[in-house]
C-alpha cells in the first residue's frame, strides 16, 4: 500500500467514521479541543517572563515526569501557575508578569520543598536549572518507610500504572494488575488486548522478552505482581522503540532497589482451592556497588469450563451435521521465578551492570472433553470422550548487561545494552477416546511437543542535547530469534499391540529471524510549541524450514518506518498533542509452522507459512488538562491497515474444523479514549476511563462479502478509599462491550475486584485481603456466522480468587540524617 491510500483513507474515510462516533454524543469533547486551541490563538503572542527548570530523583540522577510545580507570590502565597514535567523533568511557566516568586515542588512519596525567592523582570527568560527532589521516608529502627506515589500518571503520549499503590499487587499476578491498567484488556484466557486489538508488543524493562514472545498469556499469570515496579502504556511510540505491535506498547518494569545499605521485603499470601505465593526481595549497596536480587514461588490453581456448539451447512443451506462439545480442564502450575545482578558506578560518569533472570514452571493438566455430532435429521452418530493428561515443563533463562557513559553535558550519553535468553518448553500429551455411539474399543494416541528457542539483542543509543531546545537521538539494534519445533505423534495399534508412529502428526520447523535497524530522532522546543521528527530503518532476514519436507522458505525485506510528535502548550495546565505512526506486526514462528497441532484431531490448528507481515499507520490527537485534584485527558484515534491478521476456520471435511491465520484485505479502526482522575486531598483517588471505538473490517479476499463494522467499548473504574491512615480499600469495576472478529463477534463481559490493606507496626508490615470477580460473572462467549457454519463458544474460568496475605519490609540505610538539599541553580 502507498502513502497516498493511507492519506486518502485518512482524510475522507476517517471522517465518515468519526460521525458515526459523533452520533454517540462525543462531539462535544473534540468541539471542546478545537475551541481551546482556537481561544488560546486568539489571545495572540505575550512578551512575557518565562520560568523553566529540571526536576531529577535526588539519588539516581533521573529525570522525574508528572512532578507538580507550582509558582506562588512572595507577598501573600497566592498560586500564580501550576504546571507538571514532562517526561524529561522538565517544566516551563510561561506569560508570567514581573514580581516576586517562590516555586512549590511536590510529588507523592517525595519530600515538599520550596525555593528561595526571585525576582522576574519584564521579558525576562528565568533558568532555575536541576532541581533534585529526594524520597519521604521517616526511620523506624532500621526500616525507612516510603510514602505512596499516585497510582495513575497520565499524560498524552504515555500512561504510567504505579503497581506498589495498587492493593491487588502484593497476591496477584501481572496478568491480573493488567486488567486494572487504562486502556488494556484481558480476556479469559490471558490475552492481553490494547485498544481492542491483541497485537501488542510486550517489554520486560524495555527489552523483548523470549517468555513473552512464546506464550505472553501464560507468562504473565506467572510473573508476581510483587515483583512489579510499574506499567507504562505508549499507544504511538517514537522511531526509538521497536515498531512491532499493532496498538503500541506495553512495558512491564520489574522492582530494582537501589537505597543504600541492606533493604528488602518478604511476601507471602494463602489462597482458596490451595493457591500460594511468595516473593522475597533484597538490595545491598555498601558504596559504589548495587547488589540486588529476588525470588518467588507460585503455586495456582486452574479449572476452566469450555463449551463449542456449531451447526453446519452445505453450499445451498442445508443442515449438515450438529457439533456439541464440553471440556472441563484442571492443572495446578508451580513457577519459581528468581533474579540477581549488580550495578557498579565507577565514577560519575561511566556505569556498569549486569543482571540474569530464571523462570521455570510444571504442571500436569487433566481435561475431559464430551462430544456430541448428530446428523442432518439430528440422529447422533458420534457420542464419545476425549480425556487428556499432558505433562507441561518450561523454563527461560536471560543474561543482561549494560554500559552507560555520561558526557559532561546534562543528558548528553552513550549507553550500551545486550540481552541474551535461552527458552525451552515441553508438552507430553497422552489421549485417550472413549466411545459410546458407535460401539468400539478404547482407541489411544500421544503427541510430544518440543520448542526451543535461542534468542539475543544488542543496542547502541546516543543522546546529544545540541541546545537547550533541541535534542539528537540516534542508534542501531540487532535482533536475532532461532525457534525449533518438534512435533512426534504415535498411535496404538490393537492388532500389533504396539505403539506406531503417525507419520502425519510427526513433524519438525525451524524459524530464523534477524533484523537490524538504525534510527534517529530529532526534538526541538519552540517558545509552547515541540515536535520530534524520527525514521527508522529495518533490515529483515527470515528463514523458515519445513524439515519434514525438505523445504526452505525466504523473505527478506528493507521497510522505512517515520514517526511525528507535535505538542502544544495552551497553558501551564493545559496542552494538545499530535502524532503519527508507521508500525508493523510480524508473524511469529508459530504463526508460520504449516504442521498442524492436533489437541483434538476433529479441531486442529496450523500456521500459515506465507502470511506477510501486518502493516499499520496509525494517528493520535490528544488533549491533557491537568491541576492538583484534575486531571483530563480525551484521545482520539485512527489506524489504517492491510495484510491484518485474521484466524480463520473452515471445514476441510465432514467433520475437521481448521483454524489458520490469513491476512485481510484492510481494517481501519477509530476511536475516543476518555480518562479522568481525581483527588480528593487524602481521602480518595479515583480514576475513570472508558474506550469507544469504531471497527470496519474488509475480508472480500477471503471470500467473505461485503464491509462489516461494529462500535466496541470497554469502561474502567478503579478508586482507592483511605479509611483511616493505615487502611485502605480498592475498587476495580471492568465492562468491555461486543467486539467484531472477520467471521463474527464476541459477546460482552464484566466484573468487579477489590481489596484491603491494613498497615500494621508502624507501618513496617501490611495484611492485605483481595477478592477477584466479587460476583462471579467472568465469562467468554464468542460467535461465528458464515453461511456454512454457526459457532458458538464459550469459556469460564473459576476466576472468584480470594488471597489473604502479609508483607514485611526491613532494611538499613547508611544514609545519614539532615542531609542538605542542594540547588543546581546555573542560568
Amino acid at each position: 500500500m502507498q502513502y497516498s491510500e493511507f492519506l486518502q483513507n485518512l482524510f475522507i474515510i476517517l471522517p465518515s467514521l468519526i460521525i458515526k462516533v459523533i452520533r454517540m454524543r462525543l462531539n462535544i469533547v473534540v468541539l471542546l479541543m478545537i475551541s481551546l486551541l482556537i481561544a488560546h490563538y486568539a489571545q495572540g503572542q505575550s512578551t512575557s517572563s518565562t520560568i523553566a527548570g529540571k526536576i531529577i530523583e535526588q539519588s539516581t540522577k533521573e529525570p522525574m515526569e508528572f512532578v507538580n510545580v507550582s509558582l506562588h507570590n512572595a507577598s501573600d502565597s497566592s498560586i500564580a501557575a501550576g504546571i507538571i514535567t514532562d517526561k524529561n523533568g522538565v517544566f516551563k511557566f510561561t506569560e508570567i508578569s514581573k514580581g516576586n516568586y517562590y516555586l512549590r515542588i511536590s510529588f507523592i512519596g517525595f519530600e515538599t520543598i520550596k525555593t528561595p525567592v526571585f525576582t522576574i523582570s519584564a521579558g525576562t527568560k528565568v533558568d532555575k536549572g536541576i532541581i533534585p527532589i529526594k524520597a519521604s521516608s521517616y526511620v523506624l529502627g532500621d526500616v525507612s518507610v516510603k510514602a505512596e506515589k499516585s497510582i495513575l500518571e497520565t499524560s498524552i503520549d504515555r500512561k504510567i500504572y504505579n503497581v506498589g499503590s495498587d492493593i491487588t499487587s502484593t497476591s496477584g499476578s501481572a496478568s491480573q494488575i493488567l486488567e486494572n491498567v487504562p486502556s488494556i484488556s484481558v480476556g479469559i484466557d490471558g490475552t492481553v488486548s490494547l485498544r481492542g486489538l491483541s497485537n501488542v508488543t510486550i517489554l520486560i524493562n524495555g527489552k523483548p522478552s523470549s517468555m513473552m514472545r512464546v506464550n505472553s498469556a501464560e507468562a504473565l499469570q506467572q510473573i508476581p505482581a510483587s515483583s512489579i515496579e510499574r506499567v507504562e502504556v505508549i499507544t504511538n511510540p517514537s522511531a526509538k522503540y521497536k515498531p512491532d505491535g499493532t496498538a503500541g506498547i506495553i512495558n512491564i518494569v520489574l522492582k530494582k532497589e537501589i537505597k543504600e545499605g541492606l533493604n528488602g521485603a518478604f511476601t507471602a499470601n494463602a489462597g482458596n482451592d490451595e493457591r500460594y505465593n511468595t516473593m522475597l526481595m533484597l538490595n545491598y549497596k555498601p558504596g559504589k556497588v548495587n547488589f540486588f536480587g529476588s525470588y518467588g514461588f507460585r503455586q495456582d490453581n486452574r479449572t476452566r469450563t469450555e463449551t463449542d456448539f456449531r451447526r453446519v451447512n452445505d453450499s445451498v443451506g442445508n443442515l449438515t451435521s450438529i457439533y456439541n462439545y464440553v471440556n472441563t480442564a484442571l492443572y495446578r502450575p508451580k513457577s519459581h521465578t528468581a533474579n540477581i545482578g549488580a550495578d557498579y558506578i565507577i565514577n560519575k560518569n561511566n556505569e556498569i551492570g549486569i543482571s540474569g533472570n530464571y523462570f521455570e514452571r510444571g504442571f500436569l493438566r487433566t481435561e475431559n472433553a464430551s462430544t456430541t455430532i448428530c446428523d442432518n435429521n439430528e440422529i447422533i452418530t458420534d457420542d464419545y470422550n476425549r480425556d487428556r493428561l499432558d505433562d507441561e515443563y518450561e523454563y527461560d533463562k536471560e543474561l543482561s548487561g549494560h554500559y552507560e557513559h555520561k558526557f559532561k553535558k546534562e543528558d548528553h550519553n552513550l549507553l550500551f545494552e545486550f540481552n541474551l535468553a535461552d527458552h525451552f518448553e515441553k508438552e507430553d500429551n497422552k489421549f485417550t477416546e472413549t466411545y459410546r455411539v458407535p460401539a468400539m474399543s478404547n482407541t489411544y494416541d500421544n503427541t510430544l511437543i518440543r520448542q526451543w528457542e535461542k534468542s539475543g539483542d544488542a543496542t547502541v543509543e546516543y543522546v546529544n542535547p545540541i541546545t537547550e531546545d533541541i535534542e539528537l537521538e540516534t542508534g542501531y539494534s540487532a535482533e536475532w530469534i532461532n525457534q525449533d519445533f518438534d512435533f512426534f505423534g504415535e498411535y496404538f495399534n490393537t492388532t500389533q499391540n504396539a505403539w506406531i508412529k503417525d507419520i502425519g502428526k510427526s513433524n519438525r520447523f525451524l524459524f530464523e529471524q534477524q533484523i537490524h535497524a538504525l534510527y534517529a530522532t530529532y526534538s526541538q522546543s519552540i517558545e509552547d510549541f515541540g515536535f520530534m521528527a524520527g525514521l527508522r530503518g529495518e533490515q529483515a532476514y527470515t528463514t523458515s524450514r519445513l524439515v519434514t519436507l525438505d523445504s526452505v522458505m525466504h523473505n527478506d525485506y528493507f521497510k522505512l518506518y517515520p514517526t511525528i510528535h507535535l505538542s502544544y502548550e495552551l497553558s501551564s495546565k493545559e496542552e494538545l498533542q499530535l502524532s503519527y505512526s508507521k508500525r508493523v506486526n510480524r508473524p511469529e514462528g508459530d504463526e508460520m509452522n504449516p504442521f498442524p497441532e492436533y489437541d483434538d484431531p476433529r479441531n486442529i490448528f496450523r500456521g500459515n507459512p506465507f502470511i506477510k507481515p501486518e502493516q499499520i499507520h496509525s494517528v493520535e490527537f490528544g488533549y491533557q488538562f491537568k491541576n492538583d485534584t484534575f486531571t483530563f485527558v480525551p484521545s482520539i484515534y485512527y489506524r489504517y491497515m492491510y495484510d491484518g491478521f485474521a484466524e480463520i476456520s473452515r471445514y476441510i471435511n465432514d467433520s475437521v474444523l481448521l483454524t489458520t491465520f490469513e491476512n485481510l484485505s484492510k481494517e481501519q479502526s477509530a476511536g475516543l479514549e476518555l480518562i479522568f482522575s481525581w483527588r480528593l486531598k487524602k481521602i480518595m483517588t479515583m480514576n475513570l476511563t472508558g474506550s469507544l471505538f469504531y471497527s470496519e473490517i474488509d475480508a472480500s479476499n477471503l471470500g467473505y462479502s461485503g464491509m462489516k463494522s461494529t462500535i466496541t467499548g470497554n469502561f474502567k473504574l478503579g478508586a482507592t478509599i483511605n479509611i483511616t491512615k493505615t487502611t485502605a480499600m480498592q475498587i476495580n469495576a471492568n465492562y468491555f462491550s461486543a467486539g467484531l472478529t472477520p467471521q463474527g463477534k464476541y459477546l460482552p463481559r464484566y466484573y468487579l475486584n477489590t481489596g484491603l490493606r491494613q498497615n500494621l507496626f508502624k507501618n513496617k508490615a501490611s495484611l492485605l485481603l483481595t477478592v477477584s470477580d466479587v460476583f462471579n460473572t467472568m465469562r467468554w462467549v464468542g460467535e461465528i456466522s458464515t453461511p456454512e457454519l454457526y459457532q458458538k463458544t464459550t469459556g469460564k474460568r473459576k476466576s472468584q480468587i480470594i488471597y489473604l496475605g502479609f508483607t514485611y519490609r526491613f532494611g538499613k540505610s547508611n544514609k545519614k540524617n539532615g542531609e542538605e538539599l542542594k540547588f543546581d541553580e546555573k542560568m
